[in-house]
């Protein structure tokens, strides 16, 4: 019965890396970064690159693609193309020429992304998105944005989209003499999403929800 398993993963190995196409630099892009992991538990590691493409906006740079490849024989064969994920090249507010504070980590079989944005000196905001490969798609399984001004507050949103529990710290700062701190406080609840988010269409910071009962909103 072991041997019949085993034949039969490593058969369907064999059929899906068959359908996957060898990886080629499209021709006028520049890489950011590439990094490696497991991503479907098979014990070998993927690879991801991510890159500028060759087509610019007027103000937030060029676009990105992140490629999702395995390693077959030796060679790069695609697994997942996107091109929503990642902001563009500039779209960081304040960053100056030093471009998008830009990270991809894989860890535990899932791939994590941060992308961070500058507002001005003190205040950023940072983006840690949390995908995972199951039942055939890649989704978003967590989220957590952080919204800090080195002074002022510390805001965190932290979502598990698989248990759809939402965890929400507010956290203020004393930095003016005489004016009042508000008080800390968090947020722990259920909300109904609809779905676990999927990958492709997603971007970072587009997405606004009402807390429930309540007058503030939390972020993704």
């Amino acid at each position: 019965m072991k041997l019949l398993l085993t034949f039969l993963i490593l058969f369907s190995f064999k059929l899906s890396a068959q359908k996957l196409i060898s990886f080629i630099p499209p021709s006028g892009y520049t890489k950011v970064l590439e990094t490696n992991g497991d991503l479907d538990k098979d014990g070998i590691n993927e690879v991801v690159l991510v890159y500028n493409t060759n087509r610019k906006t007027d103000r937030t740079g060029f676009t990105r693609e992140m490629y999702i490849c395995k390693l077959i024989n030796g060679s790069l064969k695609l697994w997942k193309k996107n091109a929503s994920v990642l902001w563009n090249s500039d779209d960081c507010g304040f960053c100056l020429d030093s471009g998008i504070n830009l990270s991809v980590k894989i860890k535990g079989n899932t791939l994590i992304i941060e992308q961070t944005f500058q507002h001005n000196s003190r205040h950023f905001s940072t983006y840690r998105n949390i995908f995972r490969h199951q039942n055939g798609d890649w989704f978003l399984i967590g989220s957590k944005y952080n919204d800090y001004d080195t002074c002022h507050f510390d805001f965190q949103y932290d979502i598990n989209f698989s248990t759809n529990q939402v965890a929400i710290d507010y956290t203020f700062g004393d930095c003016d003499d005489g004016v009042p701190v508000p008080k800390d406080s968090e947020l722990r609840f259920k909300y109904p999403f609809k779905s676990i988010p999927k990958m492709d269409g997603f971007t970072a910071g587009k997405h606004e929800i009402k807390i429930p009962n309540a007058k503030q909103y939390f972020y993704y």
